[in-house]
């Protein structure tokens, strides 16, 4: 049997550490920098503004899907706000003497990613009422998830959970659920 070396604390530390220096490298300058921010908080706003209008659109229209496009995305963010306030996971620059490109102040609550969980369950919601918007409501939302893990914000894990949550509660409740 072979001995199998048990990676020290410190090592695991360093590790990331490099990964995201290296990572976040290519997005140093301040067009990228730039770009990470507004990427990050725009396309939230752009998915939250299409939400809102469809919200409005299926209530003028009278169309039963409504309760189901609202209820849906609300309890994703519910059972995502609980999950991550009682797990508390600290976030990268909690945890890592890294310089993260979105400044944050916020401590804990890293996992899941509640950006990346909202924007999936709505771009659910928009699929369910129209692939097409839906398709790209889902591209924006790989793009936020990418700002959030280059941003120093979210470890990969937290927006992996976040999507895995969210597109789960989404089948559910928009295909599963007759």
């Amino acid at each position: 049997m072979r001995n199998r070396r048990v990676p020290t604390l410190y090592t695991v530390l360093m590790k990331y550490i490099r990964w995201y220096d290296n990572f976040s490298s290519h997005f140093r300058d301040e067009m990228a920098v730039t770009a990470i921010n507004l990427l990050d908080k725009a396309l939230v706003y752009i998915i939250a503004g299409i939400y809102v209008f469809l919200i409005v659109f299926l209530f003028i229209t009278h169309d039963p899907a409504l309760v189901r496009f609202i209820v849906v995305p609300a309890i994703t963010f519910v059972v995502v706000t609980v999950l991550r306030s009682w797990l508390d996971y600290p976030r990268p620059y909690d945890l890592y003497d890294i310089d993260p490109i979105i400044v944050k102040t916020t401590k804990g609550k890293s996992m899941p990613s509640r950006h990346v969980a909202s924007a999936v369950a709505i771009a659910c919601a928009i699929a369910y009422v129209h692939l097409d918007w839906g398709a790209l409501a889902f591209t924006a939302c790989a793009i936020v998830a990418f700002t959030r893990i280059v941003g120093g914000v979210h470890f990969p894990r937290d927006v992996v959970a976040a999507v895995v949550i969210a597109a789960a509660i989404g089948i559910i409740g928009f295909v599963l659920i007759p």
